[in-house]
């Protein structure tokens, strides 16, 4: 069995019946970055709506989102957002329990 069909023979069905509701979202309080790239829209308005609802869904959520990248931003400009994700995490350290 090779990683795509485990992916797409057993991952990605659980993955489809997995729902999330306003009220779920609201429940985690764990910091959460949302990234996008500003171009993405143009390509589909998914990505931005995605990254709208997660901003409003989750209530310690960040945004971020890169100038003149799609939704591919961490392929094309992977320093930029090496930095964000850098700069998130120094915010919100993780602490050991």
């Amino acid at each position: 069995m090779t990683d795509a069909d485990t992916f797409f023979g057993q991952e990605l069905p659980a993955v489809q019946q997995w729902t999330l509701s306003r009220e779920d979202a609201g429940r985690i309080s764990q910091p959460a970055l949302s990234m996008v790239g500003e171009k993405s829209k143009a390509l589909s308005p998914i990505w931005t709506e995605r990254h709208e609802l997660i901003l409003a869904w989750l209530p310690t959520a960040e945004g971020f989102v890169l100038p003149d990248a799609t939704h591919l931003l961490h392929v094309q400009y992977p320093r930029t957002v090496a930095d964000g994700l850098a700069a998130f995490f120094a915010r919100h350290p993780l602490r050991a329990p």
